[in-house]
């Protein structure tokens, strides 16, 4: 099995388990995503970034995840190719901390700028989940063969 199909298997296993939904089990161990925010990589593939903690492999910090693969707000999880994170605040609530210390009222959006190269913002999380359901749908494709 080459890279990309070990890849395409990890995204496969890792939308089915998805589907369903986390664990208590599965968010009790997994990393905390802190400040996070939405990317869109280079490929098309969203992915997020933020600060990691609990992470098992990776140390306190900022990181950008594996391929993301589901995300549910309201419920505080994303899944990513590669395991579960429980989100805590998002970027947005970054920016007001950044505002409030720079004595402003407001943040407006956009307000901190991060480049990550060969990535984009995506800040639209209806767009995001739109992102999501075409990779969902490729990945039915690859299997079907009709990719």
């Amino acid at each position: 099995m080459n890279n990309r199909d070990f890849w395409a298997q990890k995204i496969r296993n890792a939308t089915t388990a998805a589907e369903g939904g986390p664990l208590e089990y599965d968010l009790a161990s997994a990393p905390v995503l802190n400040y996070w925010r939405p990317y869109v990589s280079y490929r098309g593939a969203p992915i997020l970034w933020g600060i990691a903690s609990g992470h098992p492999r990776l140390k306190e910090g900022w990181i950008t995840t594996s391929q993301l693969v589901a995300i549910d707000v309201d419920r505080a999880w994303a899944r990513t190719a590669s395991r579960w994170y429980v989100l805590a605040h998002t970027f947005s609530d970054y920016e007001a901390t950044i505002a409030e210390g720079l004595g402003m009222e407001d943040a407006p959006s956009g307000f901190v700028q991060i480049d990550l190269p060969g990535c984009r913002p995506l800040d639209d999380l209806s767009l995001l989940d739109e992102l999501l359901a075409a990779w969902r749908e490729r990945m039915m494709r690859d299997d079907a063969g009709e990719g």
